[in-house]
């Protein structure tokens, strides 16, 4: 027996002094990340060069001092001198090995973020296997809040971008935005020089102090042990600038309006990835009230204004200061509340001539709406999206997705969250289920919503065909009409035909006698049917 033990330890000893022992030693003895890497001078000092002008670009230059080093580095040819000017910047140094594995180390650099501000930091690149692919930075505390999103309507909106990483486990610590800036004078891919800097930018939308895993990568799902391209990284967020607003109408009464805001590099505020409601991710714009918040960060934006189609479309600078002392890691003051004032201007009043501005076909679910962390969205929601549009009616029409959850919003009046001269008003569109082949049909100003034999399901009991819905809905003084042109009336003529065969073969012999294709006839004449 002790001879067998010793046997095993010994084994165990020469596996891990051999071609294993990455996986029997811990991080810290595999061998640091070195601090420079020989590199040859010109096409590093052109780098630097681009990181000066980035850094001004975002608002956060380096220091005259740094960049007077830097420049007299650059000057001289010297590759080692110009790494020592910037190595002190550095929040984190990735290396890629020649098998193109990544790994990361803290830098020497020291950063305090911003909330819902975007915070520059630098980051050293030593490219061993000087590959030029695109460097990923990622986390799980970034990505997306919601999850269940349509992607068709992504593709139409071309923002394939706003469902990538969904919130499909409801993470509530999704609370980052990290990207890499990649716009000029920076390159969205790796240069394949053995040693670059990059910019990347971090925002959070929580102030305090964060615990946060920060990684990069080239694409690559899994690492090994000893390459790992990730580091738990503890930061202190300062808290936003809470902004009030007055937003008046012409005539100066309190109203609601659409707001776009967004920074000197385009970002857009809220960022639309970290939306929930009352803000929609799938638009740029969010909707404020008179006397409202809303948070930004200490700089320079551009805010338009607008209240729909009625209204002149407006654009106002609004520079964000921060008005307290600077913080520390103990003294994160709120800062000061700043005020922002937007007057809308009309250039048409329709209701002075009698004519009232509405949008018969919207949905709370479905289309680009999320399904979690809930099924579409809420009356409440909808109503401020109506109101910050100028509309006087907002028909919100309940169909496929989340049928059975927003039906619960239907009544045979104008919803309770109406106004006077701002109506929102629950009914039906055919679609995702029944007679949708037909074409989409709406049906406003119901009375009822359940179709009798249906049960309150959208599964049992509606026609197939769009008469029998239409005539149900004229019947209880509703509005009828096909939703778009031709959307919809696609037919698939194979699953057509096996859906008939379903239901009428009665033999299954795989096709249809006589006796058996009058059920799937129509009842009456055409004529009749279309009067």
């Amino acid at each position: 027996m002790k001879y067998k033990t010793r046997r095993f330890l010994l084994l165990l000893a020469l596996v891990c002094d051999g071609a294993f022992s990455s996986r029997c030693m811990g991080e810290d003895q595999l061998g640091s990340i070195p601090d420079r890497a020989q590199v040859e001078a010109q096409p590093l000092g052109s780098n630097a060069r681009r990181l000066i002008s980035t850094m001004q670009l975002l608002g956060t230059p380096l220091a005259d001092s740094s960049i007077k080093g830097l420049m007299n580095s650059i000057e001289s040819g010297d590759a080692d001198q110009i790494q020592q000017q910037l190595d002190p910047l550095v929040l984190f140094v990735v290396q890629i090995n020649p098998e193109e594995r990544v790994k990361v180390r803290r830098g020497p650099a020291k950063l305090t973020l911003q909330q819902f501000g975007f915070t520059p930091f630098l980051i050293k690149i030593l490219n061993d296997s000087t590959v030029t692919k695109p460097l990923r930075i990622v986390s799980p505390q970034a990505g997306a809040v919601y999850a269940g999103v349509a992607k068709l309507s992504m593709q139409r909106q071309q923002s394939l971008e706003l469902i990538e990483n969904e919130n499909r486990q409801r993470d509530k610590q999704r609370f980052l935005a990290v990207e890499l800036f990649q716009q000029p004078p920076m390159s969205d891919r790796l240069s394949g020089l053995e040693v670059e800097y990059a910019v990347g930018l971090i925002l959070s939308t929580e102030s305090g102090r964060r615990e946060v895993t920060i990684g990069f990568d080239l694409g690559q799902q899994e690492q090994d042990l000893g390459f790992r391209g990730e580091i738990p990284v503890l930061f202190s967020i300062r808290p936003a600038v809470p902004i009030q607003l007055s937003i008046r109408d012409e005539d100066d009464s309190p109203t609601t309006a659409s707001l776009i805001i967004r920074d000197r590099q385009g970002h857009v505020y809220p960022p639309q990835a970290k939306r929930l409601a009352p803000d929609f991710f799938f638009q740029p714009q969010i909707y404020r009230a008179d006397g409202e918040r809303l948070l930004l960060p200490p700089g320079e934006f551009t805010v338009q204004s607008g209240r729909g189609p009625e209204y002149l479309t407006r654009e106002q600078v609004l520079t964000v200061t921060e008005t307290t002392s600077a913080p520390n890691e103990a003294n994160l003051d709120r800062p000061a509340e700043q005020r922002l004032e937007i007057r809308l201007q009309r250039w048409v009043h329709p209701q002075r001539f009698g004519f009232y501005s509405g949008d018969h076909h919207i949905h709370a679910a479905g289309c680009a709406h999320y399904t979690s962390p809930t099924e579409g969205v809420l009356p409440v929601e909808m109503f401020r999206q109506v109101k910050g549009e100028g509309l006087n009616v907002g028909c919100v029409l309940t169909w496929g997705p989340c049928y059975g959850h927003q039906r619960q919003f239907f009544a045979p009046k104008p919803h309770d969250v109406s106004e006077p001269l701002t109506l929102l008003k629950y009914d039906l569109e055919i679609s995702g289920f029944g007679s949708q082949a037909l074409g989409h049909v709406c049906l406003l100003n119901l009375q009822d919503q359940t179709y009798p034999g249906s049960d309150g399901t959208e599964t049992k009991g509606w026609p197939s065909w769009t008469t029998p819905v239409m005539r149900w809905a004229k019947a209880q003084g509703g509005i009828t009409g096909y939703a778009h042109s031709a959307s919809g009336l696609a037919i698939d003529a194979a699953a057509a035909t096996r859906r008939l065969l379903q239901t009428y073969d009665q033999d299954q012999d795989g096709c249809l006698s006589s006796p058996e294709a009058k059920g799937a006839l129509l009842p009456e004449s055409w004529v009749r049917i279309d009067s």
